[in-house]
């Protein structure tokens, strides 16, 4: 799928407002509300009827002792588990499922192997708690990453340390560095030139100027933006490499990771927002529309095999007849 400037564009055009300013036109921050608006809502008509699309899988540390753990910042309404398992000794061949149970069967303050696991306010509480320091496998249902445009662009290659602070230096004469847009979280993420995952959530620590260049600190000049290091995970980069991008917030990308045959979904979402918000007669019909793209969308991503799943057994084991 393109990135969201390219689908703000169309989107644009589609409703002729292309004519934007400070003081005339709608500003860029509603197409993307609007469109991330449309992602979250066919998201979640997807996961209501097909909820395996979306599996991820996760590892996380276990602790000894510790009870509960986290779930993973894009955990679809932080509650959305397909399995877990646990691996005492965190080898491969050593995980073993544990079961759901309710928060009436909680038993703190014993430990061993896990062999139940509690979903309460957006964390895993496993009973009994660890003895040792274990793995434990998530398999769930993620959300998708929220759209936003690029904030600015990495200069040169930066290296991902297990702690202290990392300088992030910015390409200026590639990219304006959209100072704003970056204060308004507290963590961003790095994306490759298609949005794909490069780090994400990296926290903020501040937003540096070279004063030998810049003694006005001009905010257009931004030099560094000050990240604070974390231990690279088996799914994380070491380096964030030069030309990369980086994108305000938790769990964000420029592109949507939905397939390309539901941009025109997303499109025509934020166009009959448009139109709506200018009262047009023309949304009655966009959202006639809408509808039928849905639910052709829905039934596309159901999870068809043409693998024979199983051998339908016609007669019963003592039938001798034939």
């Amino acid at each position: 799928m393109r990135s969201i400037t390219k689908l703000i564009d169309q989107v644009r055009a589609q409703t002729e407002n292309e004519e934007v300013s400070d003081f005339v036109g709608i500003k860029d921050q509603e197409f993307i509300q609007y469109l991330n608006d449309a992602q979250y809502n066919l998201q979640a008509q997807i996961v209501h009827q097909h909820p395996r699309v979306f599996i991820k899988e996760e590892i996380i540390s276990a602790v000894s002792g510790q009870e509960k753990y986290d779930l993973p910042s894009d955990c679809f309404l932080k509650n959305k588990v397909h399995n877990v398992e646990y691996s005492p000794t965190g080898a491969e061949d050593d995980y073993y499922v544990i079961e759901e149970d309710t928060i009436k069967y909680r038993n703190p303050g014993v430990t061993g192997n896990p062999v139940k696991y509690i979903r309460l306010s957006g964390q895993l509480l496993l009973t009994p708690q660890p003895q040792g320091f274990g793995k434990i496998r998530i398999n769930y249902v993620k959300r998708l990453p929220e759209l936003d445009k690029r904030c600015a662009r990495v200069k040169t290659q930066a290296t991902i340390a297990t702690s202290g602070l990392i300088n992030i230096e910015l390409d200026n004469d590639t990219l304006t560095t959209e100072v704003d847009s970056i204060l308004q979280h507290d963590y961003i993420c790095i994306v490759d030139k298609e949005g794909k995952r490069i780090f994400s959530n990296l926290e903020i620590s501040e937003i540096s100027y070279d004063p030998a260049t810049n003694l006005n600190r001009d905010p257009i000049a931004a030099t560094y933006i000050t990240v604070i290091g974390k231990s690279a995970t088996s799914e994380d980069t070491v380096t964030i490499p030069a030309g990369s991008f980086i994108v305000g917030g938790r769990d964000t990308s420029t592109h949507s990771q939905l397939d390309t045959s539901v941009e025109r979904y997303l499109i025509q979402y934020a166009a009959w927002k448009i139109l709506k918000r200018d009262s047009s007669v023309d949304s009655g019909e966009a959202i006639q529309e809408l509808q039928l793209m849905a639910t052709e969308i829905i039934k596309s991503y159901a999870m068809i095999s043409d693998d024979v799943q199983f051998i339908p057994q016609l007669n019963a084991w003592d039938d001798w007849s034939s």
